[in-house]
């Protein structure tokens, strides 16, 4: 049989749901993930994530205490080491453009929408590994290039040059 892509990569799962905790941990072996290491909440997400250093973090949105926008704020705040650059799949039942925005714009990598589907989590998991998006940071943002297109301007430039002050 042949080896899993995601053979060699650790997964951490943080839900406060022990339902939701099992089936992405079904759904991330079934594919092959390696290791998956699970917490239900923020907080314990960050004990886990500080001794094992997963290679991606699922998380939820919605959790108490220390919600999956808590950890990923948190998460994305550690400059200067690895950890603040890891690949952060958000997972959320709630999908208004509120909470998606939210998302992006405090650094999460993917969103995926519930109910989940395999075929879903699949093109997170290689979207994140096999297509990752540059790493930015700024003073106000720290987290992928929020830009999913690279096609050249094509058209009139109306702006025109721009003195560098």
């Amino acid at each position: 049989m042949a080896e899993s892509v995601f053979g060699k990569i650790s997964v951490l799962v943080v839900d406060d749901s022990a339902y939701m905790r099992h089936l992405l941990m079904t759904l991330l072996q079934a594919a092959g993930v390696g290791d998956v290491h699970l917490a239900i909440n923020g907080e314990e997400a960050w004990d886990v994530l500080t001794s094992r250093e997963p290679d991606i973090v699922i998380t939820d949105a919605a959790m108490v205490p220390g919600d999956g926008f808590m950890f990923a704020k948190r998460l994305r705040s550690l400059r200067g080491r690895a950890l603040g650059m890891i690949p952060i799949i958000m997972v959320s039942g709630h999908t208004d453009l509120e909470s998606v925005e939210r998302a992006r714009d405090i650094g999460v990598t993917e969103f995926l929408s519930k109910p989940i589907s395999p075929r879903a989590l699949y093109e997170r998991l290689i979207q994140v590994i096999d297509r990752p998006r540059a790493f930015v940071e700024t003073p106000t943002y720290r987290g992928p290039d929020r830009r999913r297109r690279h096609a050249p301007f094509e058209g009139v430039d109306r702006r025109g040059s721009v003195a560098m002050l």
